[in-house]
């Protein structure tokens, strides 16, 4: 059983724009100087390569030689140059999917190492793996600078392992490059090839670095990980804003809606002033639910804190159309292109499906659901409009759990929130909460060690590679 997980960490974890070497001579050549090589020297780079790589020779003293034989005489000007080279290679960039890949595989119980060639000091590669966050997962580090040998030696391989005190048997190796990937085969580990060059050869290939998570030997985990709680869930609660759905901007469909509100009430003031005083209110009104955990209804909203200087009996009847107007005024709610798709699958699963959402209107969630045939697929729909509670009270989340009979232990939450959705779920007693991340986007609120899920999608068909067939179903 694969106890271990061990990565190269350039061309897999991080990348850059190009090869550090290829900018080097590109650079060279913007500066006048040739970027070939005899045979010999070519031999001799190799060599000098090979040396910085094991410690023996600093990477300054590397590149130093490295534009010398390029012709570059003057010390001052090699000296500009390689602060060039050295600021470039430190420009690192994240590989799609790292982060999430290693959060994943750490949550199965995995220890998680490092096996690196570099010229560098070690200082710099870890402030290389912070930059593009992952340096939190990892566990052991074997580096080429400080041990004294590189890859494909199998001693590097088994430095690793001797720190992670586990067997060749018990761990894998995840690399790009086929002599690495050869050199941990001969050091006894499995091999998992991602991004990797034509021709490598391994005992199993992974599209991407999120495809890691579906790789057979890193199914198995320890007891108590999410892969053996994930068997024990029962219900998969979903939030609807920014979740299920999405505000998509459309302005002429906006402007009447606002042109609607207005004639709706009545005013005669200017659109523009109407708004600006009711966007005052609104914030006024979402400070105070917020910091109370509270939300009205729609009626009591409209007549208590947006509209409460016109008559109530005029206004009340009108609340709910009122709040589809005002949510209409910042663009067209439509669903996630894959969110029907998903929502079916996963009833087909045999899992129990609900809603929990923060909002302010108490029919229009209800109404989406029937217009588009999905309302069957929910056991429960708990608005905090309708019940008062807004997350990330741990209330609603218990209200949702008792109509659908199932206990908060065996219930997981999807959301993009990491207070009101992953905090409030954690509060709630939820064992497993899933955070939507659209791709090129950053949480908008901080992470904690309280409000951190246990996963992160970028679509919502990424369940299905979470939540497999239930048990009584496969």
């Amino acid at each position: 059983m694969i106890k271990g997980i061990f990565f190269d960490a350039a061309g897999v974890l991080y990348r850059r724009s190009e090869s550090t070497r290829t900018f080097a001579l590109k650079l060279l050549q913007q500066n006048g100087f040739t970027a070939d090589l005899s045979a010999e020297n070519l031999v001799l780079e190799k060599s000098l390569r090979a040396q910085a790589n094991e410690g023996k020779l600093n990477h300054a003293a590397y590149w130093d030689q490295f534009v010398l034989m390029r012709g570059v005489v003057n010390p001052e000007q090699r000296k500009t140059l390689i602060a060039q080279i050295l600021e470039f290679s430190n420009d690192v960039l994240p590989v799609p999917g790292g982060r999430d890949a290693l959060a994943g595989l750490k949550r199965r119980g995995f220890v998680l190492g490092i096996v690196t060639d570099t010229m560098y000091p070690l200082e710099w590669k870890m402030r290389r793996l912070e930059k593009v966050g992952v340096a939190e997962f990892i566990d052991v580090v074997t580096c080429s600078t400080v041990f004294g040998a590189h890859k494909p030696d199998p001693a590097m391989y088994w430095n690793a392992l001797e720190q992670a005190r586990l067997t060749p048997s018990e761990s894998a190796f995840v690399g790009h490059d086929a002599g690495e990937l050869e050199g941990a085969r001969q050091a006894g580990m499995m091999t998992v090839a991602v991004n990797y060059d034509p021709g490598s050869k391994a005992d199993y290939y992974a599209e991407s670095l999120t495809d890691l998570l579906n790789v057979p030997i890193f199914q198995n985990s320890n007891p108590g990980t999410v892969t053996e709680i994930i068997s024990e869930i029962h219900a998969i609660f979903f939030d609807v804003g920014d979740t299920l759905r999405i505000v998509v901007a459309d302005e002429p469909f906006a402007a009447h809606a606002r042109q609607q509100l207005a004639a709706l009430i009545e005013t005669p003031e200017p659109i523009e002033a109407l708004f600006e005083r009711l966007d005052q209110r609104w914030k006024a009104y979402r400070k105070w639910s917020s910091e109370n955990l509270t939300e009205v209804p729609e009626k009591e909203l409209w007549t208590r804190f947006l509209l409460p200087d016109l008559p109530t009996e005029k206004i009340a009847p009108l609340s709910g159309t009122l709040t589809r107007l005002w949510r209409d005024k910042d663009g067209r709610r439509v669903p996630r292109p894959d969110a029907k798709h998903t929502i079916l699958e996963l009833r087909k699963r045999g899992y129990c499906l609900g809603i929990i959402a923060n909002t302010i209107t108490e029919t229009e969630i209800p109404d989406w659901l029937a217009a588009d045939g999905l309302a069957d697929y929910f056991k429960a729909v708990v608005l905090s409009s309708q019940v008062g509670y807004r997350k990330p009270s741990p209330e609603i989340f218990w209200e949702a759990t008792r109509r659908i009979g199932i206990a908060p232990a065996h219930c997981a939450y999807v959301g993009d929130s990491p207070v009101r959705d992953v905090e409030g779920a954690r509060q709630a007693g939820f064992p497993v909460a899933i955070m939507l991340l659209e791709p090129g986007k950053v949480e908008k609120e901080p992470l904690t060690d309280g409000n951190k899920p246990d996963a992160t999608i970028h679509a919502l068909s990424e369940l299905l590679h979470i939540f497999p067939p239930r048990k009584e179903l496969a």
